[in-house]
């Protein structure tokens, strides 16, 4: 079934030829002995050249639609048509039959042959070469059509289903972010502590939920900055400032913005894999921008030792398909893992239309084992 599907075209252009050279066979030949297959084919063989031959040229000028090219190309097959049909006629079928060869004599005798011959027949088989022309491209074009719709079909289908997944993502969500907003006023002159945990987590619910993101779909650096600076923040707290973090971060975030959610993602993956309380191997993260706006950051950490929580790579494989969606031929992911120690680098390479130098400038330097501070020079 493959193979015929693969050559659905030949095998029915040879099932045509097949069909019509059986039915010349029954009705026309009155003395079927006198025929071959040799005799046969040659007698077919300037119908066969006339109509490949412009299906050739319809096929391969006519899409263009360029008028001197395929007019041009029609003129030079009609001569070949004219000396194609004077050697068929006159010289091989003669020689087939085993009759003379006999050639036109004068001018005249060539141009009757010119007209009742080679411009008939040349007319004829044009004629049904550019009607199977046309259907085939009535056909190409349903295909396409076919395939449009479908392709159309998918993507709303998909997208009625983000959108749905979306939805139900977002319940539970703003439900917990309403609630942390009532505990936090509650907690407000009982423990500074636990009031600065449910307000940094009510921070980082908010931009989880509403980013800010521009027509692309990118949010300002600073602003994932923040949103790590505040996830941080809350590790911190529940480990009683326990945590062992080396937060470095170099250059100047003027204006540069990034699809959003997809550092925290590295990060989470170093806080849920990763030793978190080793003072000689600190989890250690990495953010530099140079001056030819290329974005780096490296995280890099321990193994932590004993039971692991089962992962199934979700997160970081759906970081690898935006990284691919958003920057193809613009970002490198690289992951080293070794028995103890785990890393994952990431760089972007921006261009200077991609960013928004009327952002405010934050230039941030910091290495430090508690949550980073930031200073904002405008």
């Amino acid at each position: 079934m493959k193979f015929i599907k693969k050559y659905s075209i030949v095998l029915s252009h040879l099932g045509v030829w097949l069909g019509f050279l059986t039915l010349w066979a029954l009705t026309v030949f009155e003395n079927p002995d006198s025929e071959d297959i040799l005799t046969t084919f040659i007698t077919f063989l300037p119908a066969a050249y006339a109509f490949y031959g412009s299906n050739f040229i319809f096929f391969h000028f006519l899409p263009r639609r360029k008028t001197v090219p395929f007019v041009v190309a029609e003129a030079l097959f009609f001569i070949s048509c004219f000396i194609f049909f004077s050697l068929t006629i006159h010289l091989l079928r003669p020689l087939a039959y085993g009759t003379e060869i006999i050639l036109p004599n004068t001018m005249a005798a060539w141009l009757r042959f010119l007209a009742n011959e080679t411009l008939w027949m040349y007319l004829i088989l044009s004629t049904l070469s550019l009607g199977y022309y046309h259907l085939r491209q009535s056909g190409k074009r349903a295909q396409e059509l076919k395939v449009t719709q479908q392709q159309k079909l998918e993507a709303e289908k998909g997208k009625l289903e983000a959108e749905y997944a979306f939805l139900r993502a977002q319940i539970n969500p703003h439900f917990l972010h309403n609630t942390l907003n009532f505990f936090y006023a509650k907690s407000l002159g009982h423990s500074a502590e636990l009031s600065e945990g449910i307000l940094t987590l009510c921070e980082i619910m908010r931009y989880s939920l509403e980013s800010e993101e521009d027509e692309n779909g990118t949010v300002l650096l600073s602003k994932e900055v923040e949103h790590l600076h505040n996830v941080i923040k809350i590790n911190q707290l529940r480990f009683s400032n326990r945590l062992q973090i080396d937060f470095h971060i170099c250059g100047v975030l003027n204006g540069i913005r990034i699809i959003p959610l997809v550092l925290i993602t590295l990060v989470e993956n170093a806080f849920k894999h990763g030793e978190l309380c080793n003072a000689e191997h600190p989890l250690r993260f990495v953010l530099e921008v140079n001056e030819q706006q290329q974005v780096s950051f490296t995280v890099q950490n321990k193994k932590r030792k004993g039971p692991k929580e089962i992962s199934q790579g979700i997160g970081l494989d759906n970081t690898r398909r935006r990284l691919e969606a958003a920057y193809p031929g613009w970002h490198e992911l690289i992951i080293d893992e070794i028995e103890e120690c785990y890393s994952v680098s990431l760089t972007i390479q921006f261009h200077k239309s991609e960013i928004n130098y009327t952002a405010p400038t934050v230039r941030v330097r910091s290495t430090s084992h508690t949550p980073i501070s930031f200073k904002n020079d405008h």
